[in-house]
């Protein structure tokens, strides 16, 4: 083939891929979503609400099926916050009734998930920790009102949701779902489920003090604010976990009046979101990612072969260097392509979470917990300079209580 057929098949290639790597561009960057007009239904169920749940349940109306389950869950720690347990009961049901139907331990869920994960996961589900919380708060709201035995279902239900990463399963390492089965399984007059759900917990953290029989208060603290999920990667289809922001309290200690003395930190969220089963995680990358890695790689190749046969173009006469602009030209065009058919990570995340729960037990007769104060101190033991926080007491007709506190207001 003489130095002209060369020089016009190759340009015909590298014009080729150059198309089709900008055609891929007209497609880059996450989908963008209209937002739904509401029907007069849902414009009366958002003015019917508190004030301040408004905004969340428009905007839950507005982006419709594919994030209800986390607008369900903002939703319902918002309520959870303010001490609205009807309207946190409702959203927390319906989140979890969409999550099971994905993540359960049977067949009818695995169906369901190899369908889920071959449609490209639209709609949203959260991350093994997401899914697990979503357990907790629901059975917190359980115990506050005295049903054990639907508490324990529920903190169980979350350490089967830790369990889950994918299609691969693990041990679950969520501390605080183990200490509440116990305590609900306590509560229920069983203490044999209780001493198995402890046992599990001291095998995690043998240090950690297990309730006593007969203690009646369980106290429950979250600080900080929730793991960040961010895009990393070249086409930002890496999905990386990073701490929350803009906090410094690490440990709590509670004065009641009567006492003062630390809670026990029992659960790291940010912990539980950057591992699986116990094992750090750098990165999660979806599905595509190992056919647009190849591509990538064999965009790198061209274009290093491409300087290559510039460099030795005089050696070889003047036809290997329009050679090597050409390879090196489809190899920046192939490895632009890669780019593009790699799907970017879903950096979607439940918001209102904590970044840590602490918690004690005692045997007490509590009648009123508004003058309890609250102080706190990094992870260095310095004291940090914030308010007390909220709390919120619950007694049920049992006489047991559940005594809530937040560091931050969400």
């Amino acid at each position: 083939m003489n130095s002209k057929k060369l020089h016009k098949t190759t340009l015909s290639i590298a014009s080729a891929a150059l198309v089709l790597a900008l055609a891929g561009c007209t497609s880059t960057g996450p989908t963008q979503y209209q937002p739904l007009a509401l029907n007069a239904q849902e414009q009366d169920a958002v003015t019917d609400k508190p004030a301040y749940l408004q905004p969340l349940y428009r905007k839950l109306f507005e982006e419709g099926k594919r994030n209800e389950v986390l607008n369900r869950m903002e939703i319902g720690t918002a309520a959870f916050y303010r001490g609205d347990l009807d309207l946190a009961r409702e959203n927390f049901d319906a989140a979890l009734e969409t999550i099971e139907t994905v993540y359960a331990d049977n067949e009818a869920a695995t169906q369901a998930r190899s369908l889920w994960h071959e449609e490209g996961r639209k709609d949203f589900k959260g991350e093994p920790y997401e899914r697990a919380m979503a357990y907790y708060y629901r059975g917190v709201i359980y115990l506050i009102d005295g049903e054990y035995d639907n508490a324990r279902a529920s903190f169980v239900s979350g350490l089967m949701q830790d369990a889950f990463a994918e299609e691969e399963q693990n041990r679950s390492d969520f501390a605080v779902m183990m200490l509440l089965a116990g305590w609900s399984a306590q509560k229920m007059g069983s203490p044999v489920l209780a001493e198995e759900a402890y046992d599990e917990l001291r095998a995690l953290r043998p240090d950690f003090p297990i309730p006593s029989a007969d203690d009646n208060v369980l106290i429950l603290a979250e600080t900080g604010f929730s793991p960040r999920k961010l895009a990393d990667g070249m086409g930002h289809y890496e999905l990386v976990f990073r701490p929350g922001k803009n906090f410094k309290e690490k440990h709590v200690v509670l004065n009641t009046g009567a006492e003062q003395f630390e809670l026990a930190p029992v659960e790291s969220v940010y912990w539980q979101a950057t591992s699986r089963g116990g094992r750090p995680v750098d990165a999660i990358i979806e599905g595509k990612a190992a056919f647009a890695n190849t591509t990538a790689d064999l965009g790198r190749d061209l274009a290093q072969l491409g300087v290559t046969a510039r460099v030795f173009s005089p050696a070889l006469g003047g036809s290997s260097g329009q050679v090597g602009n050409t390879l090196a030209l489809i190899g920046v065009a192939s490895m632009a392509l890669s780019a593009n058919v790699k799907p970017r990570a879903d950096i979607r995340y439940w918001s209102r979470l904590p970044d840590a729960v602490h918690t004690s037990t005692m045997r007490a007769n509590v009648a009123d917990v508004s003058q309890w104060q609250a102080s706190y101190t990094d992870i260095d033991g310095n004291p940090v300079s914030l308010k007390s926080g909220v709390f919120r007491h619950y007694q049920d007709s049992q006489g047991n209580h559940v005594i809530w506190h937040s560091s931050r207001a969400r």
